[in-house]
This record gives structure tokens, C-alpha cells and sequence, in this order.
């Protein structure tokens, strides 16, 4: 009896110590349900709905598919394609996908033509747009607008380019060792800009003097329901051969409302991890999109991720779909808290 007590007591103080990690759980992929695609961004529909971002698609437009969770745990257990929806139009590269439960649409940016537009659920467009500020513009080749998310509580979209603009500076190299110095922009239901901030993602982690090539800069982001973003910073690293090579990714936490337009964001880091390509695992995965999905029963709130797998790349690289699982975030910078 006082063993069986002891061990309630002790399970009492473990569990919410553990409710309060993040959890990492496999990423999984599904070639009988899900075709072959460069898949780059995710957003929830509600339920077991969401629509997901093609960056090479015949034309433009999205995916809807249907993504089952454990309710208790997270863990992904089916994800199936179910149809895609287009407008005929030639594809953007449209990397990030966001939801608006207000007008049940949904916005794909183009880094291709630097541009956010608005599409009806089955595909056609609205005519509307983001108006874009027209410094992003001037962006490095393949360094636009991939990150987006909107938030329905405080009514913003938000977005950023993948890399440091021109005007701004340079790109990072592993030569350089420089971080990208990106603009954090929000907009309005109204669809016009409204603040701006700077956000600076980490330097490269591949060591100096280091062969290969280093792609590095943000390439999703997800807004929570308390102001919060989350920022995903990826790095691939690409060496000779390939073997060796890893994607890098860190989740990062910003908190604009504690803050003033303007302002370099300070960050939390919320999690990180990597995958690889060796002689054994062939798990590597660029993750590139990344959305909120539904709440679990103990009200911890799920994230989805998705990779692309550039068609999957002569056969040894997959269609990995991951989620994660956190905790409620509180997050006030130290310089800001009293």
C-alpha cells in the first residue's frame, strides 16, 4: 500500500513536469497515399483538413489533403492526397500557405513573383493581394518570400523573405559567417502593411574552411493564438557527395506585441533537431513548411511540418511529414521583463 502510494505521489510530480516538454516525435512518410511532390507549406483547415503548398506543381495552386493525429500523444497516423486545387495559372514557386477562417481562404506567396495572393477553396483566384512594401523586392535569387501565417486573433498576416535582402546586406556563406538580417512584416485584414521588425537567424553551424554549400535562412513560420510566432530557421548543408550532409532545424519563439516596429526581435529558442544523410540513414528531410495544427486532449498545442523532397530527388529522399508537440509558451524577453 505505502509503495502504491508512493508511486501516485511520484507519478503526480513527474507528469506535469513532462507536459511541460517538447516533444519530437518521428517523422513518417506515406508513398501510397502521397505523391511524389515538392511540398513546401502546410496550413490547418480545422478538423483533420489542410491545405498544402507546391512549389513546383504543374500549375499553381494547392493541395488538400487530410492528415489523421493522436489526439493524446500527436503522433501522425495517416496522412492522404486528396485532391489539388488550381487556378490554371502558371506556378508562382509558391512556397508558404496560410488559412483565413473569416473568408474561408486561403493565401500563397510566390517567390517567383514576389507576391501573396488569395485563392477560393477550389483553387480560382480572388483578385486580392497583400500589398507588398517594395523593398522585398530586391531579393538574392531564390531568396523571397517562403514564410507566411496569419493570425486570427489579433487579425495579421505575417511574412518575411528567406534571406537578407539586398538592400540590407549580404547572404550567409560558410565563408562569411554571416547571419541573415531579415524584415518581419505584418499586415491587416485590410490587406495593407502595418508594423515591421528585424529578425537576425543564427550563422551557419558548418565549421570554417568547410567544402560544401550552406543554403540558410527561414523558411516557415506559424502563429499562435496568444500573439506569439514561431520562426523556422533551416540550414542545409550540402557536402561533396552528398554523404555527410544534414538540414538544421531550430524553432524559435518572437514575441512582436512586447516590442515597437523597428525593433531586432529578441528570440527564444523553443526546439532544434537535424537529419542526415550517411551510408545507413537516408531519413534526411528539408523541412520548409510548418503550421499550428489542433490542440491534444491535455491542451497541449501541435505543430505539423512537412519537407520537400524536391520530387523525391533520385529516389533516396522522401516525403517526410513530422509533428511536434509543445507546451504552452509564455515568452518575455529578458530585457523587457521587470
Amino acid at each position: 500500500m505505502r509503495r502504491s502510494l508512493f508511486s501516485f505521489l511520484l507519478m503526480m510530480i513527474v507528469l506535469p513536469s513532462a507536459a511541460q516538454q517538447v516533444v519530437l516525435n518521428k517523422q513518417r512518410h506515406y508513398p501510397k497515399t502521397v505523391p511524389a511532390g515538392n511540398y513546401s507549406g502546410i496550413t490547418w483547415l480545422g478538423g483533420d483538413r489542410y491545405a498544402v503548398a507546391n512549389d513546383k506543381s504543374q500549375t499553381a495552386g494547392f493541395h488538400l489533403m487530410t492528415i489523421r493525429t493522436d489526439a493524446e500523444t500527436g503522433k501522425i497516423k495517416e496522412v492522404r492526397a486528396d485532391s489539388f486545387m488550381t487556378s490554371g495559372h502558371a506556378n508562382r514557386d509558391e512556397e508558404g500557405i496560410c488559412y483565413v477562417p473569416q473568408t474561408n481562404t486561403v493565401f500563397v506567396s510566390g517567390e517567383a513573383d514576389g507576391q501573396i495572393i488569395e485563392y477560393s477553396m477550389s483553387g480560382e483566384l480572388t483578385g486580392r493581394r497583400l500589398n507588398i512594401p517594395p523593398e522585398y523586392a530586391m531579393t538574392y535569387n531564390n531568396g523571397g518570400f517562403e514564410a507566411l501565417a496569419y493570425d486570427a486573433t489579433t487579425k495579421r498576416f505575417w511574412t518575411t523573405s528567406e534571406n537578407t535582402l539586398k538592400c540590407d546586406g549580404e547572404k550567409p556563406t560558410i565563408d562569411n559567417r554571416r547571419a541573415n538580417l531579415l524584415r518581419l512584416q505584418s499586415f491587416g485584414d485590410n490587406l495593407e502593411p502595418l508594423e515591421q521588425y528585424w529578425y537576425k537567424t543564427d550563422s551557419t553551424s558548418a565549421k570554417v574552411g568547410q567544402k560544401g554549400k550552406s543554403i540558410l535562412g527561414v523558411s516557415s513560420m506559424a502563429a499562435l493564438d496568444n500573439g506569439l510566432l514561431i520562426i523556422l530557421e533551416r540550414e542545409l548543408l550540402i557536402k561533396p557527395k552528398n554523404i555527410g550532409s544534414y538540414v538544421h532545424v531550430k524553432l524559435y519563439v518572437v514575441n512582436p506585441t512586447l516590442q515597437q516596429p523597428g525593433d531586432l526581435l529578441q528570440k527564444q529558442l523553443l526546439t532544434e533537431f537535424r537529419t542526415r544523410i550517411n551510408l545507413t540513414n537516408r531519413g534526411f528531410a528539408n523541412y520548409e513548411g510548418l503550421c499550428v495544427g489542433p490542440k491534444l486532449t491535455d491542451g497541449r498545442q501541435l505543430l505539423l511540418l512537412v519537407s520537400d523532397s524536391q520530387n523525391q530527388y533520385k529516389g533516396y529522399m522522401k516525403d517526410w511529414f513530422k509533428s511536434i508537440v509543445i507546451p504552452d509558451v509564455e515568452f518575455t524577453p529578458p530585457s523587457l521583463s521587470r
